[in-house]
Formats: C-alpha cells, sequence, structure tokens
C-alpha cells in the first residue's frame, strides 16, 4: 500500500469536487454521524447532595429531573446551535428510550396526554430515522465516494439504497455489524481488529448491493487481510488534521479533512479490489466495471448499465431556475416558507424537549422572517444564479442582515428576546452565528435552484381565480395576527425565556 500516493489521488478527486462534497458532508453529519455515548445519569454524591430538595418535590417532577438529567449528561459533545439539537438526538443511542420513558412519566405522572402524544411521535420519527436512514444512508455515501473518482456525481447519490430499493436488505447487514462491533468493543482489541476487518464492508455493499451477509462480510475480511496494520497507519498519517481540527473548533473537519479522508477510503477500496479482485473467494460478485475506469469524465455514472435494473426517469426539459416570478406566486411562497420555518422550529423543541412550542412572535402558524428570507433572496439575488458559490455567500449575508436587525428590532422594541446565540461559535452579540448562517446559505441556494422553481410550478397549475382567493384569505389572517401580536406577542417558556435558560 503506497500511502503518499493514496492520498495525492484523493486530493485531487476531493480538489475536482470540492463543494459538492462539503455539501455531501454537511448532509451527512446532520442525519448520519455522531457515534454512541453512554454517561451515568448521576453521581452518587449529587444525588446526596440534591436528597433535601428531592423531597420536597412530587413524582412527576422527580421522574422528570432525571429524564432532563439523562438527557443533559447523555450529549454527545456538539455546540450549542441550529443542528445541534437534532444532531444529537438522532446521533444518541440512548436518546430514544428516555423521550418514551419521559412520555410515560408525562401519562402516568402528570396525566399529560397531548405531552405524552407529542413526545411518542417524536421518539418514532427518531427511530424511524435511525432504521430507513442512518444506516442506509451510508451505504448512499459511501457510493458518492466511489463514483466521484471518475464521474461527475451527483449529492443525489447519498440516496443510492432506496433508488436500488435495497433498503431494508441493506439495513439488516449494516445492523448486523454494529451489533458484531459493539460486542467486540468489550474485549477492546477485538474491536480494534473487528474495526479495520469490517472496514471494507459499505463499500462492497455500495459496489453491489445485491451481496448477502455472509458474502459481504466474508469479502470484507479477505480484502482487509494483512493490510489491517498498514491502514492503521493510514488513519495516523490524518493525526496532525486532528490536532489543526481542534484548534479550527471544528470546522476544518467540515471544510477539509473529512471530505480528505473519504476520498482517500475509496481509493483505498478501489486499490485493494485491484490488487485482490482475482484471489477473492467470492471476487466475482464486485462486478461494477464502470467504477474501475482509469480516467475521469465529465458525465455522470451510467446507472442504466447498473447490475441492478433501476427504472430511469425519462428526462425532461432541464428546469429553468432564471424564472420570472408572478406576484400571487410571491405570496403564496411567502406562507410556504414561513409554515416550513415555523414546522422546523417547533419540531426542534418536540424533538429536544417533548412537548409543543408555538415559536415566534405571532400565534399563526408561521415564522414571517422564513417568508421574508426566502422571497428576499429570489428578488435580490436574482443576478447572482448563473453564479453559485457567489450565490450562497451573498445568502448568507442576506439571511444574517434580516435576522439581526429582527432581532434588534425585537429586543428594542418589544423588549425581549425570541431567540439567543449567545455561546455560540463566531456569533454577534446573540443575534447571528455562523452556523446558522452557513443553514441558511444552504437554503437559500436550494430556495433558487430547486424549491422556489418546482413551487411557482406547482402554484402556476392553480387556477387564477382560486389561488386569488387563497392568498387574499391568507394575507387577511396574517394582518390580523400581525395587527394583534403587535399588542400582545406570543411569549412563554421556549419562546421567549432566554434571559432564564439558554438553549
Amino acid at each position: 500500500m503506497d500511502r503518499k500516493e493514496l492520498k495525492n489521488n484523493a486530493k485531487k478527486v476531493f480538489k475536482r469536487n470540492y463543494l459538492k462534497t462539503i455539501l455531501v458532508i454537511f448532509i451527512i453529519g446532520l442525519l448520519v454521524n455522531g457515534g454512541y455515548h453512554f454517561k451515568s445519569i448521576a453521581s452518587s454524591s449529587e444525588l446526596m447532595n440534591n436528597s433535601n430538595q428531592m423531597e420536597q418535590k412530587s413524582n412527576f417532577q422527580l421522574v422528570n429531573d432525571v429524564a432532563k438529567k439523562v438527557s443533559k449528561q447523555s450529549k454527545s459533545g456538539k455546540s450549542v446551535g441550529v443542528i445541534a439539537p437534532v444532531f444529537n438526538k438522532i446521533t444518541e443511542s440512548n436518546s430514544t428510550v428516555i423521550g418514551l420513558l419521559n412520555s410515560l412519566n408525562l401519562y402516568l405522572l402528570n396525566h399529560s396526554m397531548s405531552a405524552v402524544v407529542i413526545s411518542i411521535i417524536g421518539s418514532l420519527i427518531i427511530i424511524l430515522i435511525k432504521v430507513f436512514v442512518q444506516n442506509v444512508m451510508t451505504i448512499g455515501y459511501k457510493r458518492y465516494f466511489l463514483e466521484q473518482r471518475r464521474y461527475d456525481t451527483s449529492v443525489k447519490k447519498i440516496i443510492f439504497p432506496f433508488n436500488v430499493h435495497k433498503t431494508i436488505h441493506l439495513w439488516l447487514i449494516v445492523l448486523v455489524k454494529n451489533i458484531y462491533l459493539l460486542l467486540w468493543d468489550l474485549t477492546i482489541i477485538g474491536g480494534i481488529i473487528k474495526h479495520y476487518q469490517y472496514l471494507m464492508l459499505p463499500y462492497v455493499l455500495a459496489e453491489n448491493p445485491n451481496i448477502n451477509r455472509k458474502e459481504a462480510f466474508r469479502l470484507s475480511k479477505e480484502m482487509m487481510d494483512g493490510l489491517k496494520w498498514e491502514t492503521f497507519k493510514l488513519d495516523l498519517s490524518f493525526f496532525g488534521w486532528g490536532i489543526l481540527n481542534i484548534l479550527s473548533f471544528g470546522l476544518l473537519d467540515l471544510f477539509f479533512i473529512d471530505g480528505y479522508k473519504q476520498c482517500t477510503y475509496a481509493e483505498l477500496y478501489m486499490q485493494i479490489r485491484k490488487d485482490k479482485k482475482d484471489t477473492l473467494t467470492d471476487g466475482s460478485l464486485l462486478n461494477d466495471k464502470y467504477l474501475d475506469i482509469k480516467e475521469e469524465i465529465s458525465e455522470e455514472y451510467p446507472m442504466d448499465k447498473f447490475s441492478i435494473p433501476v427504472k430511469q426517469k425519462k428526462k425532461k426539459d432541464k428546469r429553468d431556475y432564471n424564472v420570472q416570478y408572478g406576484i400571487k406566486n410571491y405570496i403564496l411562497m411567502f406562507f410556504t416558507f414561513s409554515f416550513v420555518g415555523w414546522s422546523w422550529e417547533v419540531l426542534l423543541h418536540i424533538i429536544k424537549d417533548g412537548r409543543f412550542v408555538n415559536r415566534g412572535t405571532m400565534f399563526g402558524p408561521w415564522l414571517p422572517i422564513y417568508g421574508f428570507g426566502a422571497i428576499m433572496i429570489l428578488i435580490l439575488l436574482k443576478s447572482l444564479r448563473k453564479k453559485p458559490v457567489l450565490l450562497f455567500i451573498s445568502a448568507m449575508i442576506l439571511a444574517g442582515i434580516v435576522e439581526y436587525s429582527t432581532s434588534w428590532y425585537l429586543e428594542t422594541f418589544k423588549h425581549t428576546k425570541w431567540w439567543d446565540y449567545s455561546g455560540y461559535f463566531l456569533n454577534i452579540n446573540g443575534r447571528v452565528c455562523l452556523e446558522g448562517l452557513f443553514v441558511f446559505g444552504l437554503g437559500g441556494a436550494a430556495v433558487t435552484y430547486f424549491i422556489g422553481p418546482i413551487l411557482n410550478e406547482l402554484y402556476s397549475k392553480i387556477k387564477p381565480r382560486v389561488s386569488l382567493v387563497i392568498c387574499i384569505i391568507l394575507l387577511v389572517l396574517y394582518g390580523s395576527d400581525f395587527v394583534y401580536s403587535s399588542k400582545h406577542p406570543n411569549t412563554g417558556k421556549g419562546i421567549t425565556d432566554y434571559d432564564q435558560e439558554k438553549v
């Protein structure tokens, strides 16, 4: 194994596909990565120190305090932020259990049926994400890096397992792998050895999702025979980057290290495949010859020639993202994005706290800051649509201006806070932060190139009179809500209690 050659090839691939790779890293980081983290509920000394206070609390309060303590202590070390609540909840192995226990507590000891329903729904969402997204998308993640070595691969490749209809099959194999690793980790040394023995398994499945469990494990084991120590040394060669990542507060991992590593592992798989394919017991199952071409080409991988039949969608005329939006469609999109933003923040609180919180200054199901932000991006950044990188950066800046000015206005004239980023990495007076602006930048690009044109096409199919009536009704409801909430803004726990508790 020539580590230097592997890493040089990986750098070339990474450089050629930098922006798309960073986007894939971000999406997978949000939905999949994080690992498992276990911590004790509380030390005995803590319990002794708080015994007097516990005696004065009801059974409901005691159980709820324990649930909160577990939730707080079991966080995987991610910083607070727009992404952190969902990310932590999805990636913590014990968060679902605690959520369900807290739900039972709410019902049995406090008789809060609405709260238990919401908590159970949130827990079921997390379970479904773990089952049908977390494990399966790992295979799509590896497939993206295998293809991008030689092809102009789309970010959509991360949902590759769903496209080939192998979701359950792949999930079961990855589940078995995770169980094996969990058991082997109990032996420490055995866990390290098995980690490297199973290292090629997701790549094998990414190349041929038809392979059964025994074949997949055997192929990975044989591919790594005699190479575990060399691969360990390859991992050690990234140690210096890990130190720099700490100094960069984790930013280097997102913008360079993770993508560099994944490109290197893809090169490693293809090199081992090339060297050992003819000697492997089931080497003929590694049958995707289109992955193993010598030179890169500016085309997508030919899925019509893939070993598993994939229904190809009929090619349509490319959707024009430089469309002219009508007034009625702007209004409908404003309410669409306002509702989506409201739903997003409400869902965050359901997952995080197990309860419904009506977010925002208003009382209706809308957060206008999302709607105004999206419409402003479509209107003010129209001239940048042919320059995606510049549009992304401009969307971040524009969203920052909107969010900062809105926060300043509310704090100055309403004398309270509806959000506070104090303590977040690179925040400005607690009103905006880098993490949030990065998300808004991605959202602005999505609105410009995908969501906006799709909604415009959809809303244009509505009969003019019907769309006019819908717009009038929505504007009247919104106007009424705006007038009322201007004098009596929506406040309360989980909405404006940032002075008492930072979220």
